[in-house]
C-alpha cells in the first residue's frame, strides 16, 4: 500500500488447554479517522501462508478485527458483553463468539499513534476455545526518508 503512515507493532497471546504462544509482527500500514474512530489497515505476511489483509477498527469502548486472506475472521469486542464472530473457511463457517473481558485504548488524532489492549475469550459452541490478549500500537512514520 502506497499509503502506508504508520508503523504497526501486534502482539497477541494466546492460552489454550493450558499451553501459551506469542505471536509477534511488525510491519507498516495506513490509519485512517473518520467520525471519531479509528480504522488500522494492514497486510500479514507469515512465511508460508497467503497474504491477509486486517483491518481493526477502534472507537472508545469498542472494537472490531477483520482479516481476510485463507481464512475469513470477523471478531467484535465490546467489554463485558459476548458478541457472535464469524469465521469463514473453506470447509465453511463455523459459529463463534467473543466475549471480551478487557478493552482500552489511547488514540492521539494529531500524532497518528496509539495503543489499544483487547483481552477476550473466544467460544465455539457455548466451550471456551481459548483466551486471546492482543496489544496493538501504532505510531506515525517519520517524514525523513529511510
Amino acid at each position: 500500500m502506497a499509503n502506508d503512515n504508520v508503523n504497526i507493532y501486534l502482539k497477541t497471546t494466546i492460552n489454550q488447554a493450558g499451553e501459551s504462544e506469542v505471536f509477534e509482527f511488525d510491519t507498516t500500514g495506513e490509519v485512517l479517522i473518520k467520525n471519531g474512530e479509528f480504522f488500522l489497515r494492514y497486510v500479514e505476511v507469515i512465511a508460508g501462508q497467503n497474504q491477509t489483509k486486517v483491518l481493526f477498527k477502534i472507537a472508545g469502548e469498542r472494537a472490531r478485527l477483520n482479516r481476510s486472506g485463507d481464512v475469513l475472521t470477523k471478531l467484535s469486542f465490546s467489554k463485558g458483553q459476548r458478541l457472535p464472530a464469524h469465521y469463514q473457511t473453506p470447509a465453511g463457517q463455523m459459529q463463534l463468539e467473543t466475549y471480551t473481558t478487557a478493552l482500552s485504548s489511547q488514540l492521539d488524532v494529531i500524532q497518528l499513534s496509539g495503543l489499544a489492549n483487547i483481552s477476550y475469550d473466544l467460544y465455539a459452541n457455548d466451550a471456551i476455545i481459548g483466551q486471546y490478549d492482543i496489544l496493538l500500537q501504532f505510531t506515525q512514520k517519520s517524514s525523513k526518508l529511510n
